[in-house]
């Protein structure tokens, strides 16, 4: 069981609602990117490390990726992730184990950071053979993030444990890798989401995700948004969309414990 967890804002994007629900309209949605802190019996442990800043500042900042949308917005005229991490006593050598989602740009712009603090990172197997030796930029993988030596992967193939209270729910179909979160701790079960679902309006309306990167895994997008409304009520969990602006920001988490300390 985890002891606590502490929700992270990294930037928020410019995103047409269609990308986000299917059937939406081109009504352009300011999105949380988030990642999770999650205090465990081992350490802390990092879900998803969000957009590398640098290739969206400067005189020539890297356009196409969002476009027509807009360029994300940042918190911080630092580093995004070390920024977050710092605000609460942190640094990436202070994590104990990590964990991506899924491959795309805004869920690993701070990997180097942890290749370079020599930190776990857990993903699926199969997320990271399609982001080597199949994915591009078309499909928002950029390789400079994660074809990266130093990255300390462990590989997984669906549903497991990444630390104590807190696991891996495989859910492809956005990607062929993606997982979802798992965390348990003493007030309440949490279901966090990611990409499999994107928006608070996805769950009410039971409306998948708008995008995937492969036509044959179209399917895969219904199961595992199933799954996951499936796991919610089995656990009587709370699940969290991944890019929701109207349930991230405020979601109402415990604090930690007392004597959860930052280092």
């Amino acid at each position: 069981m985890a002891e606590g967890l502490i929700c992270l804002t990294l930037a928020w994007d410019q995103m047409p609602e269609s990308v986000s629900l299917e059937g939406g309209s081109d009504r352009i949605l300011r999105e949380p990117v988030c990642a999770i802190l999650v205090l465990t019996s081992m350490g802390w442990v990092l879900l998803d490390t969000g957009t590398d800043a640098r290739r969206f500042r400067g005189e020539n900042p890297d356009r196409d990726l969002y476009a027509p949308a807009g360029l994300p917005e940042f918190l911080t005229d630092g580093d995004p992730l070390v920024d977050a991490l710092a605000d609460h006593g942190l640094e990436p050598s202070d994590i104990a184990v990590a964990a991506v989602s899924h491959l795309h740009f805004d869920h690993s712009g701070g990997l180097r950071h942890l290749a370079a603090a020599g930190v776990e990172v857990c993903i699926q197997r199969n997320e990271l053979e399609f982001a080597m030796n199949g994915a591009g930029r078309e499909d928002a993988y950029l390789r400079e993030d994660y074809d990266d030596p130093a990255i300390r992967w462990r590989l997984l193939d669906g549903d497991a444990v990444i630390a104590p209270g807190v696991d891996a729910v495989s859910t492809p179909g956005h990607t062929p890798g993606h997982m979802s979160y798992r965390v348990t701790t003493a007030e309440r079960t949490w279901l966090f989401a990611m990409d499999a679902i994107d928006l608070q309006a996805g769950i009410d309306l039971d409306r998948v995700v708008g995008t995937w990167a492969r036509e044959q895994d179209a399917p895969l997008v219904r199961s595992s948004h199933d799954r996951l409304t499936r796991l919610t009520r089995e656990g009587d969990a709370r699940l969290v969309a991944g890019h929701c602006p109207e349930t991230w920001p405020p979601l109402d988490v415990p604090p930690l414990p007392r004597n959860g300390t930052a280092r």
